[in-house]
């Protein structure tokens, strides 16, 4: 070896060697002290939220802290800390060695201080002096103070008490500080009562408690629960048998206090999250001032509506219903959820992700599962946008006729899967913007299959589908479960024409003294191509304007919009996703364990009505936005809707015209040809809401005879949907002016909102 580097390394051993003696031995005369003498009046101080007007409209603080003494506390709670977090605890001084220096090389590998190998005395260091030690420095220079200071513990106090001082002072999760806050707040009773499994549930919480919180995500906590209790069999603090038995108890948690006529309960924890996920803990005792997107018009809005619209169908206004009322119901969330029927909404501004408004369920004291963050649910035909937006991007028109008829797909093992429409029946030639329109089964299939299920996959993926998206024909149709959160991401690219945005509800965190400490990134990412995600808002506009989503128009909303019904198999899951020049929304209603609605549920007379109030009421105040303005590589064609074909100069149009929009090319003109040579299109009369052909709405019982003309004024009449002129178009087999692509005059605003006189009781 280099005598030269050979001496370098010396001196570098030689300065370490130096340096963990100073660590080690170096009184506080020298610097580098901590005042250890007063830890127990270690106090949390709370952080203010703001809203999109930066008025305050809630804090968050500390939940429950409670000093307790650690001989009050079962032997086993104690120990599910050391086994897990510090097995060698009694035998260190402060620092495991063993451990650090594994850290350390680990470190030295990744090339950068991804392990820290700290010690309970360590972590205590840590939570007493946030400030000198922050959370979200990992650095060599916080790792050495911290040894320091765990040193200047260890000399400080007897191992009992160090413990005793870890247990009262770690933080647990939802604003819980020590193990008795988080024994009230996750379990209910006193840490002197919890049971074995409960307690190492606790244990488990010690790292990353945002990501193991039993309320959010219980197949974590108990995966982690269950790795505390082998760690404790290993050590001997338990026998084998009792935390194989505790391994089997249900993974049961007590619902949180909060009042609940409290707006926002659902949009709270989730600014909650975000924090501990962006600036760790210390937000519950630094007395920051935290900006939010929330908007408490969108957020009243919200969950009034989506209270009213479960209420209804519990009352069987949209048919019978069958299954536990919500005032009887309450109280039965476990593993499962809850027994009665659920709902969701979400506001999002679509031109930077900022979320406005948030509903989670019905009842956040009942319930705090955040369905719209958390939930995995199948879309239905909400997911059909990817199928269409992938068959532009391969130069497929809107214009291109497709034939509605039976289609067997082989599968293996000798199997096959066939689609099938709504009622069974068939229409023939369909083009591809009717097929939407109309929510076309068997089409969307046929186009999947054409430009290949994996393409379609890779635009869920480009639009921030992270769920898995299988390589199977029944996908196409919705049969992949998705976070609802990020199908709204989705959408809003679709709204900005291309521009991808992240969806948060924190814009930034500023000290009390208005330093900013963090700021949202609001940049976006253009992922498409504008003329494609112009042309498929077009189509979508359709499905609003003259299709399934019809009751958007029949609630009131008049402002631009564009969206998709999505109804899942049996009609378990009913959605409305959709979106304006600058908002987009979802609403979902179903139950946590899936079960039919109501027969005949779907997303056009569920779902589709309650987001037109909740827009128009977002709208009232601000008027509605511009149009989309199309953008370069748009061309616009005057069509035959019989043929999709151009209408040439000087040759009849076999039927009604319209002005279609093309991505970069034109359609062939139309060669003039005897009338009746064309084969006839089917009525619009068949495009109504309350015959939605969505993927699986197989239960939906057709009156005898079934006549698509006539049926379906009096069901809407019953759901309170009053909209006789566009009905009677209909009736005479015209097309409404208005939805007419590229021919949709700017609507006026809506009128103010007048809220519905409050029930009697």
């Amino acid at each position: 070896m280099n005598r030269k580097l050979k001496i370098a390394l010396l001196t570098l051993l030689a300065l370490s060697v130096a340096g963990f003696g100073w660590l080690w031995f170096a009184p506080c005369g020298m610097g580098g002290c901590a005042p250890v003498s007063d830890l127990d009046q270690y106090q949390a101080e709370g952080s203010e939220l703001l809203d999109t007007n930066d008025k305050p409209f809630g804090t968050l603080s500390t939940v429950n802290r409670r000093v307790v003494s650690i001989d009050s506390l079962p032997a086993y709670l104690p120990n599910a800390f050391v086994a897990i977090e510090d097995r060698r605890f009694y035998d260190h001084g402060g620092v495991d060695w063993k451990r650090f220096g594994g850290a350390m090389m680990a470190n030295v590998r990744r090339r950068g201080v991804a392990e820290g190998g700290s010690t309970i005395t360590m972590q205590l260091a840590r939570n007493l002096f946030p400030d000198a030690l922050p959370y979200t420095e990992r650095s060599i220079r916080r790792k050495v103070m911290e040894i320091r200071v765990a040193r200047q513990i260890e000399r400080a106090f007897p191992k009992k008490k160090i413990l005793e001082l870890y247990l009262n002072h770690i933080y647990l999760g939802e604003g819980s500080y020590g193990v008795e806050a988080a024994a009230r707040t996750y379990f209910g009773k006193p840490a002197s009562e919890l049971t074995l499994a409960e307690a190492a549930t606790i244990g488990g919480l010690g790292q990353l408690p945002s990501r193991r919180n039993p309320r959010e995500d219980r197949a974590a906590a108990r995966k982690r629960r269950d790795i505390v209790l082998r760690a404790m069999a290993d050590g001997g603090y338990v026998p084998v048998a009792e935390a194989e038995a505790a391994m089997k108890e249900p993974m049961r948690v007590a619902r949180k206090s909060r009042n609940p006529k409290e707006r926002g309960s659902y949009y709270v924890d989730r600014v909650r999250r975000e924090l501990e996920e962006q600036v760790g803990e210390r937000f519950y005792k630094a007395g920051l001032r935290v900006f939010t997107a929330y908007d408490p018009v969108a957020q009243a809005a919200a969950e009034s509506e989506v209270a009213r619209q479960a209420t209804a169908i519990e009352s069987g206004a949209f048919g019978s219903f069958s299954h536990p009322r919500y005032t009887r119901g309450k109280g039965t969330d476990d593993d499962r959820g809850t027994e009665y029927l659920q709902g969701s909404a979400v506001v999002m501004d679509a031109r930077n992700g900022e979320v406005r408004a948030l509903v989670g369920g019905r009842d956040y004291e009942d319930s705090k599962f955040d369905r719209v963050f958390q939930a995995l649910r199948q879309p239905g035909s909400a997911f059909k946008p990817f199928v269409y937006l992938a068959a532009l991007e391969d130069g497929i028109a809107p214009t291109r006729r497709i034939e509605d008829a039976p289609i067997s797909i082989p599968l293996s093992r000798g199997s096959s899967y066939s689609p099938r429409n709504y009622t069974g029946t068939f229409d023939g030639p369909v083009t591809m913007r009717d097929a939407l329109t109309r929510s076309k089964n068997v089409v969307t299939v046929k186009l999947a299959q054409e430009v290949g299920m994996g393409r379609v996959a890779d635009q869920a993926r480009r639009l921030g589908i992270t769920t898995p998206v299988p390589n199977n024909p029944a996908v196409a149709l919705g049969s992949a479960e998705v976070r609802p959160i990020e199908l709204v991401g989705a959408y809003a690219t679709f709204a900005n024409l291309g521009k991808r945005v992240t969806p948060h509800l924190v814009r930034r965190v500023e000290s009390r003294d208005g330093e900013v400490l963090w700021e949202a990134e609001n940049e976006g990412e253009e992922v498409l191509e504008a003329a494609e995600a112009f042309v498929l808002t077009t189509m979508l506009r359709d499905v609003v304007d003259r299709g399934t989503g019809t009751p958007v128009r029949a609630a009131g909303f008049r402002a631009p919009a564009a969206g998709k019904t999505g109804t899942t198999n049996a009609a378990t899951d009913v959605w409305f996703v959709g979106y304006t020049p600058d908002m987009v929304a979802a609403v979902w209603f179903g139950f946590d364990r899936p079960q039919t609605i109501v027969r005949g549920a779907s997303g056009g007379t569920i779902a589709a009505p309650v987001w037109g109030r909740i827009m128009q009421r977002v709208y009232a105040g601000r008027g509605a936005p511009a149009e989309w303005a199309a953008p370069r590589g748009v061309l616009t064609e005057t069509v035959d809707r019989v043929t999709g074909l151009a209408v040439a100069q000087g040759c009849p149009a076999r039927g009604p015209t319209y002005t279609e929009y093309f991505v970069n090319s034109r359609p062939p003109a139309e060669v003039c040809a005897p009338a009746g040579s064309y084969p006839g299109y089917p009525p619009m009369a068949l495009d109504t809401a309350w015959r939605d052909e969505e993927w699986g709405s197989t239960d939906i019982q057709l009156p005898e005879p079934y006549n698509p003309d006539t049926v379906g004024m009096s069901d809407l009449e019953q759901r309170g949907i009053d909209w006789p002129e566009l009905e009677a178009q209909r009736r005479r087999g015209e097309r409404p002016r208005a939805p007419e692509p590229g021919s949709v005059e700017p609507l006026p605003p809506p009128d103010p909102y007048t809220p519905p006189p409050a029930p009697r009781t």
